[in-house]
């Protein structure tokens, strides 16, 4: 009779066993392969791992590779995107992440040991290049930024993202010799201010003069009849910042910040009828960046050649008067204010400018 199959054994597995022949000898063969050994204790497993990930060790299987190590770790490096110039994202996978064993790059299949280090580096987001692109314009047109009323054949030089086209930066280069009109523009910042820019509308009323005001967005939102009646009046409405910020330059804004200051001064204005295609920088501060982001919104930025400080005070009404027909030339654009500072001294000062103006031969007209 045969013994009974070890417990544990494969199905089928037998003892040796022996038959009884003439010519069989006397040891015998097994008619079946012997069973399996029983399985190892876990004292006779190999020992875990352990391996530094970004912190504390941590203890893994022996045999584990650096593939299957980052699954069960959660360690996904995040890839960098290529961004344009205006920070839309163009590839959200441009810049893949990586991961280093050792410090130096691995095979996924490679077999971790005791000590390894392994550390997953996200990829760098990248802004992309730029390209310039010039070209000559048709025609006589004036400056961006605009000082005066002359007009010039220009060249434009714009400086755009290599991939998105997004503007960065434009300039304008004069070709040549510029035609000098026989005009001049009046202008005034910082209103509308409920005393000094009514009397102002009422005193070009009544000497039938035409000028230009540069206006604060959050003063525009408070007097919006003083604007209204600007337009009534056929002067040109241009946008001056939502908050005439001064400190830092306005320049110097981050790019969302000084986009907000022209764009909500255009809702106010548009509120009021009026659609604005000038723009005037506080303080007259300027660089390729402004230009182009007033262009964006349709609109061209316009400075001066002509400041008597008038906002500084310290001068008479004649004095005023007398600094602004001493600089004043065919074409020329007049900064004045009918906010802030002493607005007074201007508004006395100013029949006597429009009448000397005219004493020259020149017309005031509005900047369009």
């Amino acid at each position: 009779m045969e013994p009974p199959a070890p417990r544990g054994g494969l199905r089928g597995d037998r003892w040796p066993t022996c038959r009884a022949h003439p010519r069989a000898s006397s040891s015998c063969s097994p008619s079946r392969r012997p069973p399996s050994p029983p399985p190892a204790s876990l004292g006779e497993l190999p020992p875990p791992i352990s391996v530094t990930v970004e912190g504390p060790p941590v203890q893994l299987p022996a045999g584990t590779t650096l593939a299957r190590a980052l699954r069960a770790l959660g360690l996904r490096p995040r890839a960098g995107r290529l961004l344009a110039v205006d920070g839309r994202v163009l590839l959200p996978r441009a810049n893949p992440g990586r991961v280093y064993l050792n410090g130096l790059p691995a095979s996924p299949q490679a077999v971790l040991r005791d000590g390894d280090r392994i550390e997953a580096v996200d990829g760098r987001d990248e802004v992309e290049g730029t390209v310039r692109r010039v070209r000559a314009l048709p025609g006589r047109r004036p400056g961006n930024p605009r000082f005066t009323l002359r007009t010039w054949r220009l060249r434009e030089v714009r400086v755009v993202g290599r991939f998105s086209g997004a503007l960065v930066s434009v300039r304008y280069v004069p070709i040549g010799h510029a035609a000098r009109p026989p005009r001049v523009a009046l202008t005034f910042d910082d209103g509308p201010w409920p005393g000094t820019t009514r009397t102002i509308l009422g005193i070009l009323r009544r000497m039938h003069v035409r000028a230009t005001f540069f206006v604060v967005g959050s003063r525009a939102e408070r007097a919006p009849a003083l604007v209204r009646a600007m337009v009534r009046d056929g002067h040109a409405v241009g946008n001056h910042s939502w908050s005439h910020p001064m400190r830092p330059e306005f320049r110097r804004l981050p790019p969302a910040r000084l986009r907000a200051e022209l764009e909500r001064t255009n809702g106010a204005l548009a509120r009021l009828g009026v659609e604005p295609a000038l723009f005037r920088p506080p303080g007259g501060s300027v660089d390729g960046r402004v230009v182009a982001t007033a262009l964006q919104l349709g609109m061209r930025t316009v400075l001066w050649d002509v400041d008597p400080e008038d906002w500084a005070g310290g001068k008479s009404p004649a004095a005023l008067a007398a600094a602004v027909l001493r600089q004043v030339r065919p074409g020329s654009i007049v900064l004045l204010h009918d906010g802030g500072g002493d607005g007074w001294t201007t508004v006395r000062a100013l029949p006597t400018i429009v009448r000397g103006i005219r004493r020259m031969g020149l017309r005031l007209v509005p900047l369009r």
